[in-house]
């Protein structure tokens, strides 16, 4: 692989393998030499994928750019990583029984769910009620909902959300950004039997949130 990206450039070419997810590639020029660092996705590239790294290494491309963007999210999204066991039985709602329910409006196949081991407050400027680990595939639940002031229809519009995402998968638009909530997302989301009823919940449940904060729940 180094002899096929040193082939694409008059500069000397030092390569560096890693499994980063977060930084797939990295440049540094250095007494002549281009010093790269590149996730393993890139180990077979097809010759135009390559072109595009040295492209961008020696003069941040755009277009090059966009090329290596679309190569690592085709990689990652097709990427399953082995899974620990979530639990869905929480102190007042059981996950697994609401999934099922919402099975039966939104089919998903290969996807567990359970509560998150800590709760995901921040601020209270926003608050992550859900995640969705397509590489895992699995839905994580802030555990601040298992409480009997939480109605049933909000948690399930939350579960309901988080299996959209395993059935409406990230898109990449042309100039590389990726879309998590795509327009067909955003139009099915709207067909939960109880959507408007769930977002005006949504919309007051932040001052429910901070009340039980100050209380010391979780």
């Amino acid at each position: 692989m180094q002899e096929r990206l040193q082939k694409l450039t008059s500069m000397p070419v030092s390569v560096i393998w890693h499994e980063n997810k977060t930084t797939y590639l990295s440049v540094k020029k250095e007494r002549g030499k281009l010093f790269l660092r590149l996730h393993r996705l890139f180990f077979n590239a097809p010759t135009p994928v390559l072109e595009a790294l040295i492209r961008y290494a020696m003069n941040r491309d755009d277009s090059a750019r966009i090329v290596i963007k679309q190569m690592a999210h085709l990689h990652f999204s097709q990427t399953t990583v082995e899974a620990d066991p979530l639990n869905p039985v929480g102190k007042v709602y059981n996950l697994q029984e609401i999934f099922n329910q919402v099975q039966e409006i939104l089919p998903v196949t290969k996807v567990s769910i359970g509560w998150s081991n800590r709760s995901r407050q921040g601020s209270f400027r926003s608050i992550t009620f859900g995640t969705f680990d397509k590489h895992r595939r699995q839905i994580r639940i802030n555990s601040i909902l298992d409480t009997d002031q939480v109605p049933l229809y909000f948690l399930k519009f939350i579960v309901y959300h988080e299996m959209l995402h395993a059935v409406c998968p990230t898109k990449m638009d042309a100039t590389g950004r990726c879309l998590i909530h795509t327009a067909e997302f955003r139009r099915r989301e709207k067909e939960f039997p109880q959507f408007e009823e769930a977002k005006e919940w949504e919309k007051k449940s932040l001052t429910f949130f901070k009340k039980r904060k100050s209380h010391g729940r979780p």
